[in-house]
């Protein structure tokens, strides 16, 4: 257990179940890069960021605010922003109820901002919720979420409920029109009315993936934000 600290720096997590909660992580001063705020290491589980907030600055390249390359992570209630890359990068766990914000653009991070990340497909037997956050910058972004094939991999087991988007660029990039994605379920969400213009709320999906749901997803004045074809 990790808990009511305010720190300058980062945290690594190399051990199973870890609870992190009621933290503040704030990136070092004049840093050239930080490259995660939290992160779980290869080889662990489990770990649960809550109630917690991790910020970047403007001097300061904080690349991704949650990092995982280890196997299932809980992420709730958390206030995230101020990263240059990804505010919470996975491809399995619990994202939920959080609040990630307001990125810094850098040049070296080639503007490639996403508020939430997901490269390639889930380990075996697990999934992601993406449940209840609010993705929010209207300046920067590349999108709320993104969801990429990498290393062999293609996105599956995806779950995203109920999210709020507003964002600068796409709302959901969703793994490729012709990538073999699957049981990607995106539902009762809402997108900003912004995304009549310019942007649009979806790219990228593929329709006919077994098991891809498009259901009850909105505008923010209550309309219906049909998948697009």
């Amino acid at each position: 257990m990790i808990e009511n600290i305010d720190l300058v720096g980062d945290i690594r997590v190399e051990a199973d179940n870890v609870v992190i909660r009621n933290v503040r992580i704030s990136a070092p001063q004049s840093s050239d890069i930080d490259q995660w705020g939290i992160l779980q290491w290869v080889g662990y589980t489990g770990l649960t960021v809550q109630d917690s907030e991790i910020g970047g600055r403007s001097d300061t390249e904080l690349r991704q605010a949650v990092m995982n390359d280890g196997g299932m992570v809980t992420v709730s209630r958390c206030n995230i922003h101020g990263m240059s890359k990804k505010g919470v990068y996975t491809s399995q766990g619990d994202i939920e109820d959080n609040y990630i914000h307001d990125p810094y653009w850098f040049a070296a991070a080639d503007g490639e901002i996403d508020m939430i990340r997901v490269d390639g497909s889930p380990d075996p037997g697990t999934s992601l919720l993406v449940k209840h956050n609010a993705l929010i910058d209207t300046t920067t972004t590349n999108s709320a979420l993104s969801l990429f094939e990498a290393d062999g991999g293609t996105p599956s087991r995806v779950t995203v409920q109920d999210n709020y988007m507003a964002t600068a660029g796409w709302a959901i990039y969703a793994g490729g029109q012709t990538a073999a994605t699957s049981y990607i379920v995106v539902k009762d969400n809402v997108f900003a009315t912004k995304f009549k213009d310019g942007y649009s709320y979806v790219t990228e999906w593929n329709p006919n993936g077994p098991g891809n749901v498009w259901s009850g997803n909105k505008w923010a004045d209550g309309k219906a934000a049909p998948v697009l074809s």
